[in-house]
């Protein structure tokens, strides 16, 4: 959709409406991803916590900085957090070399998504961008096939 302008006769792009409709259902699905995205992270944080359970020691006992230990214990004082859950954050935050393992089958296929997604953008961009320069130039004009090129 174009409109000239009177006073300097160039065509002034008006980009299309979309309708209410369309709006919506753009919004509805905008909506369901982003649920599915955060149940899915949520999932997957619950169902990776240490499954382990340890043994229960006085904060004294733990392996860690005299700093974290006066932390845990004003932590504990306030109810922040028990001592049973003190222990669990501690033994979870040990350190481990195979502590964050990387399976090569889930990782080609995020890759192969993350490709297939890219490729997709850039496809349906490219589509778009033609639409939109066709809509605000014109169709493009073939100058090699034109009579006047040939003479």
């Amino acid at each position: 959709m174009t409109d000239v302008n009177a006073a300097s006769g160039v065509r002034v792009y008006q980009p299309p409406k979309q309708s209410p409709r369309g709006q919506l259902v753009d919004s509805v699905i905008i909506l369901v991803l982003l649920m599915v995205v955060l149940f899915g992270v949520t999932y997957f944080v619950q169902s990776s916590t240490s499954a382990t359970e340890v043994e229960t020691r006085p904060l004294s006992e733990l392996p860690i900085t005299p700093t974290e230990k006066q932390q845990y214990a004003v932590a504990i004082e306030h109810g922040i957090v028990d001592l049973p859950t003190a222990n669990q954050q501690v033994a979870d935050n040990k350190q481990d070399s195979n502590k964050y393992p990387i399976a090569v089958g889930t990782l080609i296929i995020t890759f192969g998504v993350i490709g297939i997604y890219l490729a997709f953008v850039y496809l349906v961009s490219f589509k778009e961008y033609r639409e939109v320069i066709r809509e605000r130039f014109g169709p493009p004009s073939s100058t090699a096939s034109s009579p006047e090129a040939d003479s």
